[in-house]
């Protein structure tokens, strides 16, 4: 017998157990070949080590020999002597998927029934309440035949919610690259973290590599908590279908990823159903799934000309070449209006119709864009048209609270209610933008004088009703707020505004339960209102559940994609230290397609999340310059904002422009001194252009003023400020 990498002597014998070589060592023991002097036959046999006081062993034990299938490893016994403990199993012949990566690269076919092998196995053991724990492809083997068993079934966990027991080895440096990321941050394990595993194993034997392969150790548990499977890099050569199989099974959020392994063996029974040249060409795609696959010959093919094909089925070519035309026309009916509207002469009658029809959907960011082209279109051929500049008023006023209280855009709603009421002041729609803009002054008593003169002279009005509902609630005067708004929603049961203003007031008193009906009222009136999932969102937020509040924000996302929504998302993954689903959401936000390229403060939030991701500055450079470049003709129209001046100093800081960055935050700090967003900002500025001083100071005056910690710790330019002692003091 050979001594141990560790100089111990190999044991020779184990009761009636002969023991021969040794197979191999893990987390969980030493394995050896051994000869059952009694029963006359080969076995394997694993010493145990690394197992947690009070583990019951024996029943670990039975409920793994339990299991039917044929994958399985089978269990003979659980010897204990004074010493130590070890699982006697069957010796299975051949080699681990690891040994045969080191020599081989499978096919695609063969990989595909590995995995599938492996799933139709493992949902038994789910389904029998045992998770595996430690799937990677040296506890795989394969047989010479080709079957594929599963190693170490001997310490599996029983699936358990209230589980505080994890046999997972205490150095788990061999296997953090197969565990899920919730396993990594310290969730219990489930039937979703070896499906993560075998997804990886998926991963490593269609690429040969396992993600990530030149980190090891808590660098590596970092690069797999902050990435996802969509980043891994993916050989062109490999089909598409499995690419997304990868991704289902290995996706860092949970409940995005394939539910249970009988799912994955589903997908890989289809996929193995194609046949094998189709599936190892590298050409397929998941379109194949859908449809019959035409196994022409390769010489048959070789044989056509192009001249041939064209003349033998000229007439199919036609006939498809009409349908296309025919579908394109009706495809493009949608865009009928918008070429209307281009090539239609102008109308003020038309543009005031259909800009007041987009603004009804005042809670999506694209409509509100749709309705200021039509009322500024109005105004560029009659600048003093009073109802179009009190409806840009109202627009701006949206905007003012959809981008964090911008003062930028309370002044163009100020200055657009000003035209409105000195172009006609016996105009209703006059006196309620004028009241909005007042109210978001916080002038409350001049803001209703205003709209009781909107109500005299239009006493039908919903849009005043709804505006002095808003201003009661403003200034927290709840009680009348509610009174009015079930009057109104009397009045007017059809108008989800009141709906949503009914879930303001409950959320502001507390009343949780009653905010979720008023919210889901809203979203029966209509199903795409974005305010009623932001709304409904920060509910369940306020009550400690999380999940409710994700689901709602992707049932919004689902049922009407939109800017607003994105950027949400974006802010719960982020709150939540997820930043690469906060990524994701956040460019979807400012796509062309699904959000709104124009939003600055979107951009800078994409910035701030690529910032925390390994390998991603040039992105979030690339994601700042969008957002410095989107408020420079803001800044130059307004330019003692103090909001913007601090905002520009930051997002040039980030690019590096240290001259121009300082330029901006000292002339912001000049402005406003006491303002804690504006010193928080200063100091980001500061710290990243070298001036720690500064920054220190900035940051204390921040704190002094009442900015949150949280939204301190949120800067990752600040890690290192942090720890400075000085700030510590």
């Amino acid at each position: 017998m050979s001594a141990s990498k560790d100089n111990v002597k190999q044991p020779e014998q184990l009761l009636h157990y002969q023991l021969g070589k040794s197979l191999g060592e893990g987390g969980f023991g030493h394995v050896y070949q051994a000869w059952d002097t009694k029963l006359h036959r080969q076995v394997a046999i694993k010493y145990l080590k690394n197992i947690a006081a009070g583990v019951d062993l024996m029943k670990e034990a039975r409920l793994a020999a339990s299991l039917q299938h044929a994958a399985f490893v089978k269990i003979h016994a659980l010897e204990q002597t004074d010493d130590c403990q070890a699982i006697v199993m069957e010796l299975v012949p051949g080699r681990t998927l690891r040994q045969v990566l080191e020599t081989q690269t499978p096919s695609i076919s063969h990989v595909v029934d590995i995995v599938l092998q492996v799933a139709q196995a493992m949902h038994e053991a789910h389904t029998a309440g045992l998770i595996h724990g430690d799937l990677k492809p040296s506890n795989l083997m394969q047989e010479p035949s080709g079957m594929v068993r599963i190693l170490d079934f001997g310490l599996a966990i029983q699936a358990d919610r209230d589980v505080t027991t994890s046999l997972v080895q205490s150095d788990p440096q061999g296997t953090i690259a197969y565990m899920a990321p919730e396993v990594l941050t310290g969730a219990s394990l489930k039937p979703s973290s070896d499906i993560y595993a075998l997804g990886v194993i998926l991963y490593e034997l269609l690429t040969g590599s396992r993600p990530f392969s030149h980190l090891s150790g808590l660098a590596l548990a970092a690069a797999l908590i902050q990435s996802n499977s969509d980043q891994w890099p993916w050989p062109d050569h490999l089909p598409q279908v499995l690419r997304l199989l990868v991704r289902a099974m290995t996706t860092r959020q949970v409940e995005q990823r394939i539910s249970s392994m009988q799912e994955v063996a589903y997908q890989c029974a289809q996929i193995a159903a194609i046949d094998a040249p189709s599936l190892n060409s590298g050409t397929f795609n998941l379109a194949a799934l859908n449809l019959n696959l035409l196994n022409v010959p390769e010489q048959t093919k070789a044989a056509f000309s192009w001249r041939q094909l064209v003349q033998k089925w000229r007439f199919v070519f036609a006939a498809l070449l009409t349908s296309a035309v025919l579908v394109g026309v009706w495809y493009s009916q949608p865009y009928w209006s918008q070429m209307r509207s281009a090539i239609a002469p102008y109308s003020e009658a038309r543009e005031m119709q259909l800009g007041l029809e987009a603004f009804t959907n005042y809670d999506r960011l694209e409509m509100l864009d749709k309705a200021e082209q039509h009322f500024s279109r109005i105004l560029e051929n009659t600048p003093q048209h009073a109802a179009a500049a009190a409806s840009l008023s109202l627009i701006y006023s949206y905007r003012y609270l959809y981008d964090e209280e911008n003062p930028y855009w309370l002044a163009k709603a100020e200055s657009n209610a000003q035209v409105a009421l000195k172009s006609n002041d016996f105009l209703a729609l006059s006196h309620i933008a004028n009241a909005r803009v007042m109210g978001l002054q916080d002038k409350f008593t001049l803001a209703l004088a205003e709209i009781e003169r909107a109500i005299a002279l239009d006493p039908s009005s919903a849009l005043a009703l709804g505006v002095k509902t808003d201003l009661f609630i403003r200034a927290h005067r709840l009680d009348e707020a509610l009174t009015m708004v079930k009057a109104a929603m009397l009045r007017y049961p059809a108008e989800r505004t009141f709906a949503d203003q009914l879930g303001q007031i409950y959320f502001q008193k507390a009343d949780f339960k009653s905010a979720e009906v008023a919210y889901g009222l809203s979203l029966q009136i209509k199903p795409d209102g974005s305010a009623a999932y932001l709304g409904l969102s920060e509910t369940f937020t306020m009550q400690s559940r999380a999940e409710d509040s994700l689901q709602v924000l992707q049932s919004g996302l689902k049922n009407r994609p939109g800017a607003e929504l994105y950027k949400a998302l974006g802010n719960h993954y982020f709150a939540s230290g997820d930043y690469v689903g906060a990524a994701s959401a956040y460019e979807n936000a400012v796509s062309v397609d699904k959000g709104n390229p124009a939003d600055y403060l979107a951009w800078a939030k994409l910035g701030d999340t690529m910032s925390w991701l390994p390998g991603k500055s040039d992105v979030a450079k690339t994601a700042y310059s969008k957002a410095r470049n989107l408020l420079q003709p803001r800044l130059k129209d307004d330019p003692n904002n103090v909001d913007l001046l601090s905002r520009m100093g930051l997002y040039t800081a980030k690019l590096g422009e240290n001259a121009d960055a300082l330029m901006y935050v000292q002339k912001a700090l000049v402005i406003a001194p006491e303002n804690a967003e504006v010193q928080l900002r200063a100091g980001v500025s500061f710290e990243m252009i070298d001036m720690r001083t500064q920054a220190l100071a900035a940051i204390s005056k921040a704190k002094e003023l009442g900015i949150s910690l949280k939204l301190i710790e949120s800067e990752p330019e600040l890690i290192a400020l942090r720890r400075d002692p000085k700030y510590l003091r």
